[in-house]
């Protein structure tokens, strides 16, 4: 690949800068390339790394609301685990989990649902280390901010670490911020967990043809109208709508709407 800037348009209409020092691709046949050109591999993770973490999101939303907790656990010096030994974070996660559902059995609650993302502390070739371990999560409710801190802990009772617990507001925020800044430091994260039985994002199948070119072109003019999507919309409020233009001038809208909460009486008729 000859030197200069070098784009390639992901399907959603994000536009990604490929790095000028990248081999030529090669025309083989695959699943990604339509027969004609691989996808060099600096693309393919970016495109997948962009469809995980807006799952991640969507699995927030589906799951958790202003009832519940974002966390931070973090390590002291005594129990902070050494550089590079992920394993050791993910066994400290693993129990705290394990003493979180005894104690929910033991007081009589659902377990809490979760979800988390461990952010490790790397060393370099040089022996450079970068950032700290710590958790963070993602917490149902149904406990205090009390018992949460009491909870991280040692096999000996004693404290681990500061726990930071926070309500989750969505009134000023949204899980598009909180779920950026659990995962923000890519390249000390590994993966996200998350506790059993959570609900799947709902995805209805593409309508192609809900959309006219024209009726695209119309709302495309009308970006930040509230009133507009959420007539299109009724039940929902509009968070936020973003505009792309790719290379080759393909215009892309994603729209981002909220479901506003049932205010419907309910019929009490026969009830107690």
């Amino acid at each position: 690949m000859s030197r200069g800037t070098a784009y390639y348009d992901l399907p959603n209409g994000e536009r990604i800068e490929l790095p000028t020092t990248m081999p030529d691709v090669e025309e083989v046949p695959g699943p990604l390339c339509d027969g004609k050109f691989e996808l060099p591999e600096a693309v393919k993770e970016k495109y997948n790394d962009m469809i995980a973490r807006r799952y991640f999101c969507q699995l927030a939303y589906t799951n958790f609301g202003e009832s519940d907790w974002a966390v931070t656990f973090t390590y002291d010096h005594d129990h902070q685990p050494a550089p590079g030994d992920f394993n050791q974070v993910d066994r400290d996660w693993t129990n705290f989990t394990r003493r979180l559902k005894r104690f929910c059995k033991k007081m009589g609650r659902e377990a809490s649902k979760w979800m988390q993302v461990a952010e490790y502390s790397v060393m370099d070739e040089d022996g450079k280390v970068t950032g700290r371990h710590h958790h963070h999560a993602i917490l149902q409710g149904n406990l205090t901010w009390q018992e949460i801190k009491d909870l991280w802990r040692d096999s000996a009772g004693r404290p681990m670490g500061l726990v930071k617990v926070e309500p989750i507001d969505l009134t000023c925020s949204s899980f598009e911020r909180l779920t950026t800044y659990m995962t923000k430091a890519r390249a000390r994260i590994r993966r996200w967990r998350q506790s059993q039985g959570l609900q799947k994002p709902k995805t209805p199948r593409p309508n192609d043809t809900r959309w006219s070119r024209k009726r695209f072109d119309e709302a495309f003019a009308l970006q930040d109208d509230r009133e507009y999507w959420e007539k299109k919309y009724p039940g929902y409020t509009l968070r936020e709508c973003e505009q792309h233009i790719t290379g080759n001038n393909t215009k892309h809208l994603i729209v981002k709407l909220k479901k506003k909460p049932d205010t419907r009486r309910k019929n009490r008729r026969n009830q107690p």
